[in-house]
């Protein structure tokens, strides 16, 4: 098994040798025609994330920017599946974009010094006053400025207030507490034709970590915290919601309606569910018949609201960092934050204002967002964040499935997350 083992290693090493040259020569052949050809005198590159429904904004910030700058050429490039591994290997290549998409996984990049620090720009030229200071902090390593986030990502509840008024059940307050939801979830969870199965569900999803104050590694990524008491208290009392209260669908009934979370909310059959300033479109298009709205976690051991931030950075080896500021700029800049603030709230609270004044429709709450600025609860941006996280995750896994008690999967996980971190130290 262990020759085994090894042997896979290598070719997995191998494989990603071959896709980073393949990429090279992809990404270099494509440099050297559009050089040949003289087109421009400065060409930048732009990764984002695939799939995103905002690509069209990012590439008309980029044609405005052209415009303004004739000297200069962006090339906006979609990266689909697996955006941050393919970011390594790219920058692995030693053919990294000049700027890129970088959201919670920053703290990885950054510890390589993979940014251009921008921390004397930025004080020469922005006034950050007006910004959020914990996501411009998500952004800052050792006292550094590398990044300036346009967005910031927010978890919340939707809820469908049809299924509420049927009911008589008052919506949720800002202010509202678990015993509040619970009892709004037993009463909107419905047997209708009472053949023993539930058809209406009071809640999708799980309460977040948030409200326990439970986090799974410290601030500084240092020291494991899978086995808090906050964190067995998270994973027991959203198992109890499933088994014992019966609010939320078990992952086997899940498995048997075999729908996503739209479907069953379009069809009425979720009174509330987890979403995320994401999911915001989708929740435009697909529900435009359903009256909802949204609201932040109920109250547990505190307020908390999961957050994280999105915002382009500058590749520390790009051969034109005064071109990339200057574009990197339009992305912080408040016409952009406009346009993305349909799904994420404004990290510049001023422009966040703004937006939330003049909106209209669907959903009503949604000033509801900058309220949570106040207890916003992130991931710890930490290096090996995403291998950590998995860890944690496994843990969840096995106590959602009852493979585990809570107390047990979170041992493992301890264990498992603390000989990691040990590893990470012992290769710094």
């Amino acid at each position: 098994m262990h020759n085994r083992g090894s042997s896979l290693a290598r070719l997995l090493v191998l494989v990603a040798l071959l896709v980073g040259i393949g990429v090279a020569w992809v990404i270099m052949g494509r440099g050297a025609g559009r050089y040949a050809r003289g087109t421009k005198r400065v060409r930048l590159v732009l990764t984002i994330a695939g799939g995103l429904r905002e690509r069209p904004l990012y590439e008309g910030a980029a044609r405005e920017f052209m415009d303004a700058h004739p000297d200069v050429e962006v090339e906006t490039r979609v990266v689909g599946g697996r955006y941050y591994q393919k970011i390594l290997v790219m920058m692995a290549g030693r053919v990294a974009p000049d700027l890129m998409w970088m959201g919670q996984s920053f703290s990885e990049f950054a510890e390589r010094g993979a940014f251009l620090d921008i921390t004397d720009r930025v004080a020469k030229e922005v006034d950050t006053r007006h910004f959020l200071p914990q996501a411009l902090n998500w952004y800052r390593m050792n006292g550094r400025q590398l990044g300036i986030p346009f967005a910031v990502d927010i978890q919340f509840l939707v809820y469908n207030k049809a299924l509420f008024d049927k009911a008589g059940v008052a919506y949720p307050t800002a202010d509202w507490d678990f015993a509040e939801f619970l009892d709004k979830a037993k009463r909107l969870t419905l047997d209708k034709d009472e053949d023993g199965r539930i058809d209406q569900y009071g809640f999708k999803g799980e309460l977040d970590r948030s409200v326990f104050g439970a986090q799974f590694i410290s601030p500084d990524g240092r020291r494991a915290q899978c086995n808090t008491p906050e964190m067995l208290e998270f994973l027991q009392t959203n198992l109890d919601m499933a088994y014992k209260h019966h609010i939320v669908p078990t992952p086997e009934e899940g498995q048997q309606e075999g729908l996503d979370n739209y479907t069953l909310f379009a069809q009425g059959r979720v009174a509330m569910m987890v979403m995320y300033t994401w999911n915001l479109p989708w929740l435009a298009d697909r529900f435009a018949d359903v009256d909802w709205d949204l609201a932040l976690n109920p109250k547990v051991k505190q307020r908390g609201q999961w957050a994280s931030s999105q915002a382009i950075v500058i590749a520390a080896d790009t051969r034109h960092p005064d071109e990339a500021w200057e574009l990197c700029k339009v992305f912080f800049g408040e016409k952009f934050q406009k346009g993305m603030s349909f799904r994420g709230m404004p990290s510049n609270l001023k422009v966040a204002r703004d937006v939330i004044a003049s909106h209209r429709g669907k959903p009503a709450s949604l000033g509801l967002l900058h309220t949570a600025k106040d207890f916003l609860y992130p991931t710890p941006r930490v290096p090996h964040l995403q291998e950590l996280q998995s860890l944690w995750r496994q843990g969840c896994a096995t106590a959602w499935a009852r493979r585990a008690t809570p107390a047990e999967a979170m041992a493992r996980a301890q264990r498992q997350v603390t000989r990691a971190i040990a590893k990470i130290d012992r290769n710094r």
